[in-house]
């Protein structure tokens, strides 16, 4: 097996993040696309590939399959950094930004933003901190508006009012915003309940995933993805049978109580 590229600070990889809550063109793709490329001539960076998913700023880097593609592909072309055209499109959260540095910085990368700010030394990273709490300020002025929209158009339709809320991964968005099942990622979970239903460790589901996706799996992921009851629900659509979502609790306590250190008599 060939071993991964040496990592090149002057090799970036391109993360696009759209959401339907920011339907501004401001945050556009190709707005951003533009302004990375700017940064890029202007900086003598190379972009060895660009990733773009459409999903709420406030999910965390290791459920965002985009953001896992984006790693994993700085990892396979030998890049230093991840690159995003402002701090809003990172995270729209501060506790969410802080945690994709971490896991960015765990895997040996960084990240630099298009608009600047990108130094070092404590002025540069306090500057940064507070351009990630105002970009999570933006966020909550955003919620706050399109819900007056939702309740305003509720209170005159009641029946108008889409269904909101972070989903799982397995479902997407569908026409209206109704919630349905996403096939793709769909069959991610069906394969991680599997892999723990027969007894792999988190970890080596995690790996196992991390090599059938191409994507960088964490055994905290697949952990929280085996404990949701909503794949067993009927509504939105039911993914998992409940009696391997049983199967799979029980294969987890059984686990647990083995690893459990034994009593002295």
């Amino acid at each position: 097996m060939n071993p991964l590229p040496l990592a090149d600070p002057r090799r970036v990889v391109a993360y696009i993040r759209t959401s339907s809550a920011e339907q501004g063109r401001a945050y556009g793709p190709e707005v951003q696309r533009r302004a990375i490329r700017a940064y890029a001539q202007a900086n003598g960076l190379e972009i060895v590939g660009t990733v773009h998913e459409d999903i709420s700023g406030t999910v965390r880097a290791d459920d965002r399959p985009g953001m896992q593609d984006a790693m994993a592909a700085a990892l396979q072309h030998g890049a230093g950094s991840l690159i995003v055209a402002e701090r809003s499109r990172l995270a729209r959260d501060e506790y969410v930004a802080h945690d994709a540095i971490r896991a960015l910085q765990g895997l040996g990368l960084g990240v630099l933003y298009a608009d600047g700010g990108n130094g070092t030394d404590d002025s540069a990273l306090l500057m940064d901190g507070i351009g990630h709490v105002i970009a999570a300020h933006d966020r909550r002025r955003i919620v706050a508006r399109l819900k007056a929209g939702r309740d305003a158009k509720a209170a005159a339709s009641p029946a108008s009012r889409a269904q909101g809320g972070r989903l799982p991964h397995g479902y997407r968005r569908g026409p209206g915003g109704s919630v349905e099942i996403d096939p793709q990622a769909a069959a991610e979970v069906e394969r991680a309940f599997a892999l723990v239903r027969e007894g792999r460790s988190l970890t080596k589901a995690a790996e196992i995933l991390t090599a059938e996706t191409g994507r960088p799996w964490m055994p905290t992921t697949v952990a929280r993805m085996v404990a949701r009851e909503d794949y067993k629900l009927a509504k939105p659509g039911r993914i998992i049978d409940p009696r391997v979502w049983g199967a799979t609790q029980a294969a987890m306590a059984s686990r647990r109580k083995v690893k459990a250190p034994a009593h002295a008599a």
